[in-house]
């Protein structure tokens, strides 16, 4: 069926081949339509690995001839030198349809024995990625996460519970103790707590000075009070 589409056909059961009666059609479109050296590719290869590798040699040869001496298919005569010819397993094969080749090709001096060398497609692949800019101080940045990143995440705002709420209920109730007119030792506070930081509190401050004589209160009494005091004394000692 596809030697009939490419304007072939088979002339006998050892695999060769002739012009079909379209013949003038179909290798018109084969000569313009590229994308099918691509199919006689994989059609050769095929060949070969269900046992009729008997059939490659005819059919390339067939395509060189008419590609090199016709030149009715000129332009596939690098895919046939390129591909084509070196699907064929026998080695002694390949040379006489590479010799056959050499003979016809025009100009012989631009005739290449074997496949060319393959370029990568991408230069840029086979260079190594360029290291990053050093930052300040000469270090490269490294993009590893740092150890201590679920500590750090957990200090951030909204992060979770922070480092005071997991301390828990003995921080609030020593703030409870502190706070006035909470009760000493109320709360999850430790019994006797309260007490022992009262008694601190009186030992490191000075003791206040209590005011139990009112006479007392007098002498302590700003000097304006005091001249106050003294003139209506006075005022009515004249009286009396």
């Amino acid at each position: 069926m596809m030697l009939e589409f490419f304007g072939i056909k088979l002339t006998d059961k050892t695999g060769n081949v002739a012009r079909a009666a379209n013949w003038q059609e179909r290798f018109q479109h084969l000569n313009e339509s590229q994308h099918n050296y691509l199919r006689i590719t994989r059609i050769l290869k095929s060949l070969g690995e269900l046992g009729y590798e008997s059939f490659k040699s005819p059919l390339v040869k067939f395509i060189l001839h008419e590609a090199l001496v016709e030149n009715t298919i000129p332009n596939i005569k690098q895919s046939a030198l390129e591909y084509f010819v070196y699907t064929i397993r026998d080695r002694r094969e390949r040379r006489k349809l590479l010799r056959f080749a050499q003979k016809h090709y025009t100009p012989s001096e631009n005739f290449i024995w074997g496949p060319p060398r393959k370029e990568p497609a991408d230069g840029a692949r086979a260079q190594r990625p360029a290291a990053p800019p050093a930052g300040p101080g000469g270090q490269t940045p490294t993009h590893k996460r740092p150890k201590d990143s679920r500590s750090a995440s957990s200090a951030a705002p909204g992060g979770g519970k922070t480092a005071e709420e997991k301390i828990g209920a003995p921080r609030e109730a020593g703030e409870e103790a502190g706070r006035p007119g909470a009760e000493p030792g109320g709360g999850d506070a430790r019994p006797g707590s309260a007490e022992e930081e009262r008694k601190a509190e009186n030992a490191s401050s000075p003791p206040e000075k209590t005011v139990s004589n009112p006479a007392e209160t007098k002498e302590t009494a700003s000097p304006p009070e005091k001249a106050e005091e003294g003139l209506l004394n006075r005022q009515t000692e004249k009286m009396c």
